[in-house]
């Protein structure tokens, strides 16, 4: 189906027939089944790192290893998701995945309880396998719903709910955990991902008529879009060293509620999503990746030499500034590195890179702060930012078309 078939068209300075509306009711409809899914990861933030060591008396190490593994369990499936999703459809993947994570969530209190991590560590693997297929296919939808004169403003706003789900996750997990006990707490996380199917399935399927399944395992993966994949591992890093993290570490400063460390975190990425839409279609997205990379290594250096609570807010609000474009820019270059019927492909690709940095990243930082506390473990976080900003710049990122893409204002005006 072409992207005019969800509203009305009209001629576009790019010479093709286009949406009039960015939001029509099935891209509101997207971003609702992704919010309801993010809730259930907001959830896990505060509430997984006290089931660890409250039921099972763990370390800091086995809360890595128990974030770690569910991004284990999403880096098995993620390059045959895409392959699915290219046979199967988005929409399918949506909904069988949503109902597989709302099972996931329903079996961590009963894993704890039998006093083995080992059994919640594969409830993780299991959670993370079925959050792979239902998340790729919303990404994969959220590119081709829009036209693409709209695909940059839709696909950042899209982002944003994660951080909607950030925002309300942490905050209701812990109060119905204080309130109720974890038996509640993930039957709650277990509603929201039923929601989230419920909505994917009002959806329409949008798998474009060139999409065909790969042929083999080499082509499972997009080699353009596995050079913005590295940056997004390393970004990726970041990402867990505040979210996997902060909770315990706020704890060495007397802070016993996370949950507005977190709020902070993620209300100041909703507001910096909500008008990244903007920014992208203003500025050249190499220079938007350098300015947020060298955010994040601020935001980073400050939880690293923190000496007070202030410091900790402070942190997280400038690591939120840099973190805020990063994950939907990076996608967007790799979707328009690839063609159309690649698209899937490249979106697998990149945010499998993401995976090993959720699962083998999460691991090392929970080691690092074994070794050297957590402040250590805030350095090591800033190094790989630095790492992200310097690849960026670099001959690496020579074949990537998406990067150097100018702006839409500077695109209609070539064409005018």
């Amino acid at each position: 189906m072409s992207t005019g078939e969800w509203g009305n068209s009209r001629p576009s300075s790019y010479g093709a027939r286009v949406t009039e509306r960015a939001y029509t009711l099935r891209v509101l409809a997207l971003f609702a089944a992704g919010i309801a899914y993010f809730c259930v990861a907001g959830i896990s933030f505060p509430v997984l790192p006290r089931l660890v060591e409250d039921e099972l008396g763990g370390s800091k190490t086995d809360i890595g290893l128990t974030f770690g593994l569910f991004a284990v369990g999403m880096l098995l499936i993620r390059p045959i998701a895409g392959a699915w999703s290219d046979r199967y459809g988005r929409r399918p993947l949506m909904v069988l995945g949503a109902i597989g994570i709302a099972g996931m969530q329903l079996l961590h209190v009963a894993a704890a309880e039998t006093g083995e991590l080992w059994i919640l560590l594969l409830v993780r693997v299991g959670t993370g396998a079925f959050s792979s297929v239902m998340y790729l296919a919303q990404a994969t939808a959220a590119t081709e719903l829009p036209s693409e004169e709209h695909r940059d403003r839709v696909f950042a706003t899209f982002s944003v709910a994660v951080f909607v789900g950030f925002a309300i996750g942490p905050i209701l997990g812990e109060w119905i955990l204080q309130n109720h006990g974890f038996t509640w707490t993930f039957a709650t996380a277990g509603g929201f991902a039923l929601l989230s199917a419920a909505v994917a399935f009002t959806l329409p399927e949008t798998k474009p008529e060139t999409a065909r399944p790969v042929g083999g395992f080499r082509d499972l993966f997009h080699p353009v879009a596995a050079r913005i994949g590295v940056v997004n591992l390393l970004i990726f890093i970041t990402f867990m060293g505040f979210n996997a993290f902060i909770q315990p570490y706020s704890e060495q400063f007397g802070v016993e509620q996370a949950r507005w460390l977190l709020l902070t975190y993620s209300g100041t990425v909703l507001v910096m999503r909500v008008v990244a839409g903007s920014v992208f279609e203003r500025f050249r997205r190499r220079n938007i990746a350098t300015f947020s990379h060298m955010l994040v290594v601020a935001g980073a250096l400050v939880l690293a030499t923190a000496v007070g609570v202030s410091q900790l807010y402070v942190g997280a609000f400038v690591i939120a500034l840099g973190m805020a474009w990063n994950v939907p820019l990076l996608m967007l270059i790799a979707v328009d590195s690839a063609s159309d019927a690649e698209r899937s492909r490249a979106v697998a690709t990149i945010t499998t890179f993401g995976d090993l940095a959720n699962s083998g990243g999460a691991l090392l930082l929970g080691v690092i702060a074994d070794l050297v506390d957590y402040d250590g473990m805030y350095y090591a976080v800033a190094v790989a930012a630095v790492l992200a900003l310097v690849l960026m710049r670099s001959p690496f990122m020579a074949s990537v078309e998406g990067l150097d893409r100018p702006a839409r204002r500077a695109r209609v005006a070539q064409n005018q």
